[in-house]
Parts: structure tokens; C-alpha cells; sequence
């Protein structure tokens, strides 16, 4: 059975998950720059000299950064997804607590009234 997710974290106020929001973005923005960086042309073979030229290392390398370029990818789609995650739960947040704070006013008009 799996457990809701109940916690001190979800019950932080706006502000704080909008301050989380700026730190993802700077991840973000991070690997964003680092995906971009890896579709650079692949290394050719004449820089690995002679020996790596023997041993294919250019095609290893090239087979490593193919893997890691995947893998960058994935993980700006991951923080773009959570970024705008964290940035919707703010706003229902603001909602909410808006929400709970006209409720608490209107009560309090109808009881004085």
C-alpha cells in the first residue's frame, strides 16, 4: 500500500516553492547549456594520434558522447517538467490559501453581522 504524500514539504508556503522553482531553473538552464555543448561535431581520429587511431578510440568516444547527449536530453526534459511542476504547485498554493483566507473573512462578516 502506498503511503499519500503528506509531509512538512507540502505545506511550505508560495514563496518557498517558488524560491525552489528559481533554483531549478538555474539547473535548468545548466543542463540546457550542457545538451546544447554536446551536439558539437564528433572528434576525429587524428586527434587521438596514432595509437588511439589503432585502437578505434574515436569511435569509442564518439559511441560515449551519442550515450551522454541521450542522457543530457533526458534530463533537461526531467527538469523542464519539474520546473513547471513546481511552479503550478506554487500557484495552487496562492490559490489555496487565498481561498482558505476569503472563506475565514466571509465567515467572520457573517458572524459579526
Amino acid at each position: 500500500m502506498m503511503a499519500g504524500q503528506t509531509g512538512p514539504g507540502f505545506d511550505e508556503n508560495p514563496d518557498a516553492i517558488d524560491a525552489h522553482a528559481k533554483q531549478m531553473e538555474a539547473t535548468f538552464e545548466v543542463l540546457k547549456e550542457a545538451a546544447e555543448l554536446s551536439k558539437h561535431d564528433p572528434i576525429g581520429s587524428e586527434a587521438f594520434g596514432l595509437i588511439g587511431q589503432l585502437c578505434l578510440l574515436d569511435l569509442w568516444c564518439d559511441n560515449v558522447a551519442g550515450q551522454t547527449r541521450e542522457t543530457l536530453e533526458s534530463a533537461v526534459k526531467g527538469a523542464e517538467y519539474h520546473v513547471q511542476a513546481v511552479q503550478a504547485w506554487a500557484k495552487a498554493r496562492r490559490v489555496d490559501e487565498a481561498s482558505a483566507s476569503a472563506l475565514v473573512n466571509h465567515a467572520s462578516e457573517v458572524r459579526g453581522g
